[in-house]
């Protein structure tokens, strides 16, 4: 194993190109400067140019691909969507760029056990508007599902918008076909609601960053659409009114389907990106929706909601009319990852994900750190779980200050019993930070599994601190 810790991997020749074809056909393999170029990059704008490109469009051939890979010793990186915001799909070895965006193929809905199977390369939003369009609903919505792909957010456990009622991604899958690093095609889980055979390896991939294996195709749970949905902001002069609001409003019994925060910067940096963006700036914003099957209970619910915000001190409160209305509040919350890019050329986008009870603590600590550190800072994020977007920015492309901001977010968010990532993964830039998180032992377990399932770390390598010592905690 020393030496494939150390890197040292075998470089793609003549030879293995070769091979390469006779899985993927001459026109699935490329290594032409415009292809390598157009893979080797991911939302953290960080660049690793792979080799070679191919374009799997079968589970048999992924298997090929890896039983070539684990013989020749070259490393393979399986991508979706490109979407990623921790580098977890780039090649830092070089060696194989395995793309899956071909693999696009979803079947019909299973309606009488509401389920749908589709393989990793669906966008998805288009699974969720192909199977809206049957009548049920598929819940992940990471603000990205336009462009991200469904085998991302398999391998980084997406959460997303809805995350407070429906939870995040790994609680919506039933099965999964996958690729073994060392070419083993498996299926895991069970189309049964109920199934105890065993260890449960399942949820194991659903967040491994594709370090375990490859999916080729998952079965998912589908709940009927809700078809009734209404949706508020409310105004605050105060972040840590808002943050009151929200621990109000989910200790009433009533749980939003979805309960966004925006900051004032964030509101100022949506509002130039969008056109015609007219949302209010204030100092904190809540964008708050119910939803559900029944008209009367779903605005009954919005209604409640209402109420406990004027209690905790909103100075005005918003409610969309129209679907129209509705979509526009939406934009704006969808457009501040986007939106950020054009703000400085540093940008951090951290997802620390912390227990609701401290939820105030940490937001408070979070603009404490940007203060220290004479950083920019944005904050949004899905607060009815906990889950914060800390964007820290700085017109120097090398601050020291802005990577200083980081570390002490990541150890203040451990030190509220809370987690350095909630949904976007380790990957590589959060590497250096993951014994914040675990321990030497818990290090050392994750890389004792990792040994498992791919021996000779050639699937993913680089990623999650695993081809490295466990560290202890500073």
């Amino acid at each position: 194993m020393s030496d494939i810790i150390s890197g040292a991997y075998s470089r793609v020749n003549d030879a293995f190109k070769s091979r390469l074809r006779e899985i993927f056909t001459p026109q699935r393999v490329s290594d032409d400067e415009v292809d390598i170029l157009t893979y080797a990059y991911d939302a953290t704008r960080k660049e690793f140019p792979p080799e070679v490109v191919v374009w799997a469009q079968s589970a048999v051939e992924v298997s090929a691909l890896m039983k070539l890979a684990c013989e020749c010793r070259v490393p393979v990186y399986p991508r979706g969507g490109g979407t990623g915001l921790t580098g977890g799909a780039l090649a830092v070895q070089g060696g194989v760029l395995l793309s899956l965006e071909r693999m696009s193929n979803m079947e019909p809905v299973d309606r009488k056990n509401w389920q749908v199977t589709a393989e990793p390369g669906i966008q998805l939003a288009a699974l969720k508007s192909a199977v809206q369009k049957e009548g049920f609903f598929f819940p992940p919505d990471p603000s990205s599902a336009k462009s991200a792909s469904l085998g991302g957010c398999l391998a980084e456990c997406a959460g997303g918008l809805n995350c407070v009622k429906y939870g995040t991604t790994k609680d919506w899958v039933m099965k999964v076909e996958a690729v073994t690093p060392t070419g083993d095609i498996i299926n895991l889980g069970s189309k049964a609601r109920k199934s105890v055979t065993g260890f449960n390896l399942l949820p194991l991939l659903i967040g491994s960053e594709g370090t375990l294996a490859v999916i080729t195709k998952a079965t998912l749970r589908l709940i009927p659409n809700p078809t009734e949905r209404a949706t508020f902001i409310a105004l605050f002069d105060s972040v840590s009114e808002s943050a009151n609001a929200v621990q109000a409003m989910l200790y009433s019994g009533v749980t939003p389907c979805a309960l966004e925060m925006i900051d004032r910067v964030s509101l100022e940096a949506a509002n130039k990106h969008v056109q015609d963006g007219n949302m209010p700036v204030v100092e904190a914003l809540l964008l708050v929706e119910t939803d559900g099957r029944d008209r009367e209970t779903v605005f009954d619910d919005l209604r409640v909601l209402m109420e406990i915000c004027r209690q905790e001190g909103a100075t005005e409160i918003q409610e969309a009319h129209s679907d129209e209305e509705r979509l526009k509040l939406w934009g704006i919350r969808k457009s501040l990852s986007p939106a950020m890019y054009a703000m400085a050329p540093l940008k951090t986008n951290e997802d620390i994900s912390v227990p609701i009870s401290e939820y105030p603590a940490m937001l408070e600590k979070a603009y404490q750190i940007a203060k220290k550190y004479d950083v920019l800072t944005l904050c949004f994020g899905h607060v009815g779980d906990g889950n914060i977007h800390v964007n820290f920015m700085s017109h120097n492309e090398n601050d020291p200050d802005v990577y200083a901001a980081v570390d002490e977010l990541f150890r203040a968010a451990v030190a509220h019993e809370g987690s350095i990532s909630g949904e976007h993964g380790i990957g590589i830039t959060k590497a250096p930070y993951l014994h914040y998180e675990l321990g030497i032992r818990e290090q050392e377990i994750l890389r004792e599994i990792k040994n498992i399932f791919d021996p000779h770390h050639i699937l993913n390598p680089g990623k999650l601190a695993l081809n490295e010592p466990a560290r202890r905690t500073e």
